[in-house]
């Protein structure tokens, strides 16, 4: 059994990308039935501030951050739903990819969606790509995705033709997820030495 997390990005409240990391959650259980997910919605997990305090096992950030840290240790790949707000990336997802400074996503495999109410959507994605990953080793697939007017999408019964188009994208997109994180298992298991190579370069 492979796990997914699938990271929602935006803290607001009833948000798109709530609705679009629940809609890939279906996708995943109905497409790969040897596959189990997880939710992460930075809403509801309410974390701190990254400060310097993190480096320290015994402050209380760590020990509050412990059980998450196991819960999102516990996956072979993400999916991260990710908004688009003032042309940039959430500041509370960057703060949450500073936090995972413990191997929990290194060297797993990540599908990028990123979200826009308009015609926006590649900022964030590009900025991720750029600087999102160094210290926590995420590993972005390369064939990412953009939902424009994503309040327009999925939305209607029956779905629509671009719904269609999009769903039978997202499905393509997965099903690499699915088995890169399959593959990539065992790599980690014979490779990976983060007492050695803590951070990137």
């Amino acid at each position: 059994m492979i796990k997914i997390g699938i990271v929602i990005g935006s803290i607001r409240e009833n948000s798109e990308s709530s609705r679009v990391s629940h809609y890939v959650d279906g996708l995943l259980h109905r497409t790969h039935l040897d596959c189990d997910t997880e939710i992460f919605d930075l809403r509801l997990l309410d974390l701190p501030l990254w400060t310097e305090d993190k480096w320290d096992s015994n402050s209380p950030v760590s020990q509050n951050w412990l059980p998450l840290s196991r819960k999102l240790s516990e996956c072979d790949g993400f999916v991260f739903v990710v908004p688009e707000w003032a042309g940039m990336a959430p500041p509370h997802l960057k703060n949450f990819l500073l936090m995972c400074d413990k191997g929990e996503l290194a060297h797993k495999p990540c599908q990028l969606i990123g979200i826009s109410s308009g015609m926006g959507g590649a900022y964030p994605v590009a900025e991720l790509r750029m600087s999102g990953y160094k210290n926590n080793m995420l590993m972005w697939l390369p064939d990412h995705m953009i939902l424009r007017n994503v309040t327009k999408l999925f939305a209607d019964t029956p779905p629509n033709s671009l719904d269609l188009e999009l769903t039978e994208r997202l499905n393509y997109s997965l099903g690499f997820l699915v088995d890169t994180a399959i593959a990539l298992k065992p790599v980690r298991e014979k490779n990976q030495n983060l007492k050695k190579y803590k951070n990137g370069m």
